[in-house]
């Protein structure tokens, strides 16, 4: 009867460590798509001012210039030294 219910006990506390450490591996895995989703938005927003500031340029006659640093970091999508 003791060995009944000490492989009982074990049971019970091998359930709850791994209920534990599932309650973690679901915190860590919300945090991650937590920094995805901020960082989409920042990519977002660095988007946006990034048109914003194409614009500017073209209007004063900087286009080409701002163009070509553009064209020039962004080649094979690696940024390249100035």
């Amino acid at each position: 009867m003791l060995a009944g219910a000490a492989v009982i006990f074990e049971v019970q506390r091998n359930s709850r460590s791994e209920a534990r450490k599932e309650e973690l591996r679901k915190q860590e895995l919300q945090a991650l798509k937590q920094r995805d989703e901020d960082l989409a938005r920042e990519v977002e927003q660095l988007k946006h001012k990034l048109e914003e500031l194409e614009q500017l340029a073209k209007g004063q006659g900087l286009s080409g210039l701002f163009n070509f640093k553009h064209a020039r970091a962004t080649e094979d999508g690696k940024a390249l030294p100035n």
